[in-house]
C-alpha cells in the first residue's frame, strides 16, 4: 500500500461527517499520514500547520467564501481538496481558481480519497470524473469590465442607483447604463437576471460578490 505523508486538517461543518472520515483515515495503515485537526474553522486549522486540508465547500455560502479560504490557505502553501455533498459548479470553480488542487464529493471511496490526498500531497491536480464533468458542465459566465463589475457590487449589496453613483463618481445614468450592459451580457449566456435579486444570485453563483458594499 503507498505511504501518504502528509499532516492533514478536515474542516468540514458536520461533525458526524468530519469524525467519519478522521475514523476512515485513521482506521488505515497510514502510519505518515497525521490528522492535526479536525473541526469547523479555518483560522484553527491554519494554526494546527497542516501540509494539507480537506476542505468542505459548504463552509460558508457562496462561491466568494469557497475562494477565499481556498485563497488563504494556498497563500501559506498549504494543499487543498475541496469536498461538498452537493454538486455547486460555480462554487468549486471558485476554489479551483483560487488554488485547489482538486475536488472529491463526500460519497467518495476510501480509496478515491487516498488517490486525491496522494496528487495533493504531491502538489499536483486531482482531475476526478466528478470534477472534469461539474467543470464542463458549468454555467458560462459573462465577462464584466472593471467599471460594471463595480457596479454590481455596489447595486447588488443594496444600494440605491443614487448611492452607486456616488461611489463611483459618475451619474445615475451612466450607472444604469453599467447595469443594463451586465444584466445583457447575462442574457446572452442564457442566464437572464432582470432584477436586483436575480443579479445577486447569478453574481454569487460566479463568486463575484465577494467585495459587495465594501
Amino acid at each position: 500500500m503507498t505511504m501518504l505523508t502528509m499532516d492533514l486538517a478536515i474542516v468540514d461543518d458536520h461533525e458526524l461527517v468530519r469524525e467519519g472520515i478522521r475514523a476512515v483515515l485513521e482506521s488505515q495503515e497510514q502510519p505518515t499520514l497525521r490528522i492535526v485537526y479536525v473541526g469547523d474553522s479555518v483560522d484553527e486549522a491554519i494554526a494546527s500547520a497542516p501540509s494539507a486540508v480537506l476542505l468542505d465547500v459548504e463552509l460558508g455560502p457562496g462561491a466568494a467564501v469557497v475562494a477565499t479560504n481556498c485563497s488563504r490557505l494556498t497563500a501559506l502553501g498549504i494543499g487543498v481538496l475541496l469536498i461538498s455533498a452537493h454538486d455547486d459548479p460555480a462554487a468549486i470553480r471558485s476554489g479551483m481558481a483560487a488554488g485547489a488542487l482538486g475536488f472529491v464529493p463526500k460519497r467518495v471511496s476510501y480509496g478515491e480519497l487516498l488517490e486525491a490526498l496522494e496528487a495533493v500531497a504531491a502538489d499536483e491536480l486531482y482531475l476526478s470524473f466528478d470534477l472534469a464533468s461539474m467543470l464542463a458542465s458549468a454555467p458560462e459566465a459573462p465577462d464584466l469590465s472593471p467599471r460594471e463589475l463595480d457596479a454590481l457590487r455596489l447595486y447588488a449589496s443594496g444600494l440605491k442607483l443614487a448611492a452607486v453613483a456616488r461611489r463611483m463618481e459618475i451619474s445615475p445614468h451612466t450607472v444604469k447604463e453599467y447595469l443594463d450592459r451586465v444584466r445583457n451580457k447575462y442574457q446572452h449566456v442564457g442566464r437572464p437576471a432582470r432584477t436586483r435579486t436575480e443579479l445577486y444570485a447569478e453574481a454569487s453563483r460566479d463568486g463575484l460578490l465577494g467585495d459587495a458594499g465594501s
